[in-house]
C-alpha cells in the first residue's frame, strides 16, 4: 500500500520539474551537450597528459549520459545533471563505476559554440570556482571540441 503513495508523489514531482520556470531552458541546454566531444587537452593536478592519450579520447553523449571511450572502446560511463543559472554554470557526474561509483562529483562547465570546458573536483570535494586545475587541487581541467556529425 505505501508504495502507491510514493509512485504518486514521484510522479507528481518529475511532473512539476518538467513544467517548472525554467525547463525550456535546460531541455535546451542539455540539447546543446549532445554528441561526441574529442579531448582537446586534459590536465590533473596542473599536470597536462600527453597529447597522443589525450587525443585518442571522446565524450559521446546522448540525453543525460555520457561514455567515455579511447581508440573507439568504451572505458566509462556517467550520468551527468546541468546548471545553467549558476555562474559558473554547475555539473554534477554520478559515475556508473570504479571506486567514485554512485558519488557525485561536483563541477564546473563553459559551452562556447564547439568548446566545452569543464572542470571537475574529486568526488566528495567543493565545487571549483575557477577554470584551472593547479598542482595539489584535487582538480581536473578538460577541453574538448565538437566533432561533426
Amino acid at each position: 500500500m505505501l508504495l502507491l503513495p510514493t509512485l504518486v508523489a514521484s510522479l507528481s514531482l518529475a511532473v512539476a520539474i518538467v513544467q517548472s520556470p525554467g525547463a525550456d531552458d535546460l531541455r535546451a541546454e542539455v540539447a546543446r551537450h549532445q554528441g561526441v566531444w574529442a579531448v582537446t587537452s586534459f590536465v590533473r593536478e596542473g599536470k597536462e597528459t600527453p597529447p597522443e592519450i589525450a587525443h585518442s579520447i571522446v565524450r559521446v553523449v546522448e540525453g543525460d549520459h555520457v561514455v567515455w571511450k579511447r581508440e573507439g572502446k568504451p572505458f566509462a560511463g556517467t550520468t551527468v545533471t546541468l546548471d545553467p543559472t549558476k555562474t559558473p554554470h554547475t555539473i554534477d557526474v554520478v559515475p556508473d563505476g570504479g571506486r567514485a561509483r554512485g558519488k557525485v562529483v561536483p563541477g564546473i562547465y563553459k559551452l562556447d559554440g564547439d568548446t566545452l570546458v569543464i572542470v571537475m573536483a574529486d568526488p566528495g570535494k567543493p565545487r571549483p570556482t575557477e577554470f584551472k586545475a593547479p598542482a595539489g587541487s584535487g582538480l581536473t581541467l578538460m577541453t574538448f571540441k565538437r566533432k561533426p556529425l
